[in-house]
């Protein structure tokens, strides 16, 4: 007589999910400008909660399923990197960072060059994008203007700003985005964004490289101290951060 026996199909993590910048990206730059624009509308946000989300080690993705990490056992297929960077950016133009809690990992680091140092940390990112969005108001809105989507790992972004529909003076820029499944989510672990200069230098910005340059080769020394003092700057906020 013969037997069937039924294998059981790979368990897969469960994660349990609670609502959530980039904006991704700020443009602090231009917050002087923005301000005189802020109206009564700007002050309807919705606050983010930060809560931990409960593993189980027992649960082990199946090792044949675990190269891509494409699927999650309660919501199917993982979203791809361009999907959880355009929910970011949604959630800053709607003012609810409850939505974009779970697309920032716990340690994710977030560079907006317009500031000397990066934000460590999903919960200080989340406090500089809050400060974002009650400076600004809610008509001043990002549109992506290109995204690249073969990559579920790495994402370029190219926005600009619009006041209304129209386009806002001096507020293209680009992001750069890195990302990896955490707990069964696909999550942002670090974003990069590089806003427009209002003060645009031209051929001089060439002149001021080449005398930089010449600085560092009669005096080397300067780029080992420039160097650690940003690495021990940046230790420094990793710490306060945590």
């Amino acid at each position: 007589m013969a037997t069937t026996i039924t294998t059981p199909s790979p368990s897969f993590l469960t994660t349990t999910t609670t609502k959530n910048p980039i904006p991704p990206s700020s443009s602090f730059n231009h917050i002087t400008i923005i301000r005189s624009c802020s109206n009564s509308n700007s002050r309807n946000i919705n606050r983010y909660q930060l809560k931990s989300t409960p593993t189980d080690n027992s649960q082990l993705l199946s090792s044949k399923f675990s190269r891509d990490e494409e699927y999650s056992s309660t919501s199917g297929p993982l979203d791809s990197g361009s999907d959880v960077v355009r929910k970011f950016y949604d959630g800053i133009n709607s003012r609810n960072l409850s939505t974009v809690v779970d697309l920032i990992a716990d340690d994710c680091v977030y560079e907006d060059l317009v500031f000397p140092q990066p934000f460590v940390g999903r919960k200080a990112i989340l406090d500089f994008f809050e400060k974002f969005i009650y400076t600004i108001s809610q008509d001043l809105q990002f549109v992506i203007d290109d995204i690249s989507g073969e990559d579920t790992s790495a994402v370029g972004v190219t926005w600009h700003l619009e006041w209304r529909g129209k386009p806002f003076p001096f507020s293209k820029g680009c992001s750069f985005y890195r990302l990896k499944v955490v707990d069964g989510r696909r999550k942002i672990i670090y974003g990069r964004d590089i806003v427009e200069p209002a003060a645009k230098p031209g051929d001089f910005a060439l002149v001021a490289i080449r005398s930089v340059t010449w600085l560092l080769q009669q005096f080397p020394q300067l780029a080992d101290r420039f160097v650690k003092h940003t690495t021990t700057s940046a230790a420094k906020r990793s710490r306060s951060a945590h």
